[in-house]
């Protein structure tokens, strides 16, 4: 996402986790070939931005109270916003444009591709390929094939100030300049656009036939998810960066207004809503049960999914920069003021936190036991039950 002021340029699916059989290591000037072989360990992947097709940010999985630090990783530049897991494998986004690839486990690089132009990109992965969405450029959306080390299609989708979402059936993507689109994954082929009111950096979400995106000027748009038709639109007061996230037949999302809203998925009438004291630019996370979201001033809200009514609440020393995620009964996010905290989901109590080394705007994701993180000088954080006995520092 873009984001004003200090918040400027902000940045599902089972796999087995093998021992990974790398075919060619990528250089600036090589491809990345990976082949994961066919038995392992069944773990959940984090395939997009928000953990699943609702964007949700839950995982049904317990870690440690006390989290320990596995492995640091250095990058050429500062991390985007999302990091991407599959089989055991982190795709790390720059924003010098490279993409980074380290094994959870081991903390090791398994290869460096640099993007086309060196711009900005974001990622989701299905089926051994890699969608790759450029903030800018000629070809703005291209579909990567991991195992054979090259792309399968490049097209100009518009400049992409969000995150794609990537399902079993089409690749959705909100378009920065006033349009909602799908795209076939296999050919990239467009399957229907919609054109909207105004500029996009708000992702879809899709729960069932509808997809939901927000946009600059507060609208939060509800499309048929197979012809691209509106089903409903709904408006906060003004503008709606974050990203919904749909749960239990609801759309959950905070606004620059300063108010988060809940709106009904099937028609878009509003549920709840609930004044914050600071705007929202991140989205939320949700269990079904709670919601939890962070303001930019600091304050991090749990609220009652069906009533919105206030929970617990907990003061960061900063503001919030990152989406929350939910893993069993702890919340882990990211502030401007260097520290990843982990909170008792039940009522706001401080578990864990950890100081990295610059200002936090990556999301926490999930990846089996391994907690991942990265801060804004160009780290990558590990967090597990496992630690070395001494931490390692990956080197770029």
């Amino acid at each position: 996402m873009i984001f004003r002021k200090e918040y400027s340029n902000l940045w599902q699916s089972v796999s087995i986790f093998p021992l990974l059989v790398v075919l060619g290591v990528l250089s600036c000037s090589k491809s990345l070939r990976v082949r994961p072989p066919a038995n392992g360990q069944v773990v959940k992947d984090w395939t997009v931005a928000g953990g699943d097709f609702g964007r949700t940010g839950y995982r049904n999985a317990t870690l440690p109270q006390h989290l320990l630090q596995t492995w640091t990783h250095k990058t050429t530049s500062a991390v985007g916003p999302t990091l991407v897991v599959a089989d055991g494998l982190v795709y790390v986004p720059t924003l010098d444009g490279r993409l980074d690839v380290v094994d959870v486990r081991s903390g090791d690089r398994i290869g460096r591709q640099k993007l086309a132009g060196n711009l900005e990109a974001t990622s989701v992965y299905s089926q051994g390929n890699l969608f790759i969405a450029y903030r800018y450029g000629d070809k703005t959306l291209a579909s990567y094939d991991l195992s054979k080390g090259s792309y399968n299609w490049q097209i100009d989708a518009g400049d992409i100030a969000s995150e794609p979402l990537i399902t079993p059936d089409g690749l959705f993507v909100s378009a920065q300049y006033r349009h909602l689109d799908r795209y076939d994954p296999a050919t990239g082929e467009k399957q229907w656009t919609f054109e909207t009111a105004d500029q996009h950096r708000s992702s879809p979400a899709i729960s069932g036939s509808t997809v939901v995106a927000g946009c600059d000027n507060g609208t939060i748009y509800a499309l048929d998810a197979e012809t691209g038709s509106l089903k409903w639109e709904a408006s906060a007061t003004a503008a709606v960066l974050a990203t919904p996230a749909l749960s239990e037949g609801r759309v959950l999302v905070g606004s620059l207004d300063s108010t988060f809203y809940a709106f009904d998925l099937e028609d878009g009438s509003k549920l709840w809503q609930f004044a914050g004291e600071a705007p929202f630019y991140q989205s939320a996370a949700t269990d079904g049960r709670l919601v939890v979201v962070g303001t930019s001033s600091g304050q991090l809200y749990c609220l009652d999914s069906a009533t919105g009514d206030q929970v617990w609440r907990f003061e960061a020393t900063s503001g919030v920069s990152t989406a929350p995620l939910i893993a069993g009964g702890a919340v882990y996010f990211g502030t401007l003021g260097k520290l990843y905290y982990g909170l008792d989901l039940t009522d706001g109590t401080q578990l864990w936190q950890f100081t990295t080394r610059g200002r936090i705007r990556t999301a926490p994701v999930l990846w089996g036991d391994y907690l991942l993180g990265a801060s804004e000088d160009k780290y990558v954080y590990a967090f597990s039950k496992h630690a070395p006995k001494a931490v390692a520092d990956k080197s770029n």
